[in-house]
């Protein structure tokens, strides 16, 4: 199938990519056996197996393979494993989605054979990730990792033990990986960047990249990833000019494939044909490249590098703010456990003691946010809800209390700095600072003994 015929299947919502994903067990004495595998998944209830297989094996990587047929949420998904020698796979190769500890990753590399899961997203992305990640867990409970062969990242085998519990799907960063090349050969010495996706193809959509640009280099990460959010669920066609976000005016974008993107671009740059010209590379493969559309032209997105910086809004589908609102507020309770453990009310000073007290220098201490979804002044006008994020000052009774951080864009009578309570039902997110890190809902899994 050439890049014409791909390029029409996506267009179509379809895609002709399985989902590659591989988990390691923690026990070395671990057994892939068909009579294990098959009770394991017969066991779960969150899912049903209709067949179980063992196939001949026809791969030089794989000692054993087995076609499954699934069905989850009335849908029916054809599931392929494969147990494989580790020996094949250098775990070197991959990043890191998520916190993984040193003896897990010890572990993962003591192990002989890892079972290897294949499928074709048939439901929405998330929810067919959600799935394979189901599997998994079943099928290797006990795991000592996790590796995602489409972005190329593994994953904490207690974030997959955490995640495939859960009735909620994890965040759709999950779903792919964000790389960022760069060199200093532009004019002056410029730094020109070149940002692209690994993992949207399962998805049903082309990848996504933004070339040749040097300015606002974070502005332009959080861009593309919140493109990338938009195109998982309602993908834009190529050409077709969308609107991601609000600064004051509309953020609006398009995307050309990268075989016609490239013929107005500089010879000779980062993500150019001499990066896409060898046999089986990847980059070769359909993927859009990213334009700004400002007056009916077509131009680099960096120039909203100054407005991105400066508190814009981006528009997030209803699915996803329903998803993360479930989410948030089921691993809640661990929040809360986690404010009540280390939350300290800042101390209030007297006017002598600020003046004669000792100056000793204060430890950083726990920050914990929350953001919550409140009803704008004009609900006719667009979005219903303006999601804002509060310093959690108290939690009691149901309630949160909090100090707004930004200041509130459709919201009159609001302003940055009130403190405010607020109903639990309100929460869509929250995030946890410690002095060395942060924790979100898919990695508060790291705080837990």
């Amino acid at each position: 199938m050439n890049n014409d015929e791909k390029y029409d299947l996506l267009a179509e919502g379809k895609t002709g990519l399985a989902s590659g994903m591989g988990v390691y067990p923690r026990k070395k004495d671990f057994k892939f056996e068909a009579p294990h595998i098959e009770k394991a998944l017969s066991s779960r209830k969150d899912f049903s197996l209709i067949s179980f297989n063992k196939v001949e094996v026809d791969s030089e990587f794989s000692i054993m393979s087995f076609a499954v047929e699934i069905e989850y949420k009335e849908t029916r998904f054809n599931v392929d494993l494969y147990v494989c020698e580790t020996k094949n796979i250098n775990l070197n190769d991959y990043g890191f989605a998520n916190s993984i500890d040193e003896e897990s990753l010890q572990i993962a590399t003591e192990q002989a054979y890892f079972l290897e899961t294949s499928l074709y997203f048939e439901l929405d992305p998330l929810s067919s990730f959600h799935l394979q990640l189901k599997i998994m867990d079943a099928i290797v409970p006990d795991a000592s990792l996790a590796v995602d062969f489409m972005s190329y990242r593994l994953l904490s085998a207690k974030w997959l033990s955490m995640t495939a519990k859960s009735s909620i799907p994890p965040s759709p960063d999950y779903l792919y990986t964000l790389h960022g090349v760069y060199d200093d050969s532009g004019e002056n010495g410029n730094r020109r960047y070149w940002f692209h996706t690994h993992g949207l193809h399962r998805c049903g959509s082309v990848e996504l990249e933004m070339l040749n640009f040097n300015q606002g280099a974070e502005q332009m990460n959080t861009l593309i990833n919140m493109t990338v959010k938009k195109f998982l669920s309602h993908p834009a066609k190529e050409k077709e000019r969308f609107t991601i976000g609000y600064d004051g005016m509309g953020i609006n974008l398009c995307w050309l494939r990268w075989e016609e993107a490239l013929k107005d671009l500089p010879e000779n740059i980062l993500g150019g044909a001499s990066d896409r010209d060898e046999v089986d590379n990847v980059h070769a493969e359909p993927s859009g490249i990213l334009f700004a559309v400002e007056d009916g032209n077509m131009i680099s997105p960096e120039i909203y590098a100054s407005t991105l910086a400066e508190n814009p809004i981006y528009y997030i589908t209803n699915e996803e703010t329903e998803r993360m609102s479930a989410l948030a507020k089921e691993r809640f309770p661990l929040f809360e456990k986690v404010f009540k453990k280390k939350y300290k009310k800042p101390e209030k000073k007297s006017f002598l003691k600020n003046m004669f007290g000792s100056k000793k220098e204060e430890e950083p201490g726990w920050t914990f946010l929350t953001k919550l979804g409140l009803t704008v002044d004009n609900p006719e006008a667009g979005s219903e809800k303006e999601h804002l994020w509060y310093e959690v000052q108290s939690i009691e009774n149901g309630k949160i209390e909090g100090k707004l951080l930004n200041q509130p864009y459709w919201i009159s009578g609001l302003n940055e700095g009130d403190i405010k309570s607020y109903p639990f039902e309100l929460l869509t997110d929250w995030i946890i600072y410690s002095p060395n890190d942060s924790f979100t809902t898919d990695s508060i899994y790291m705080l837990e003994n």
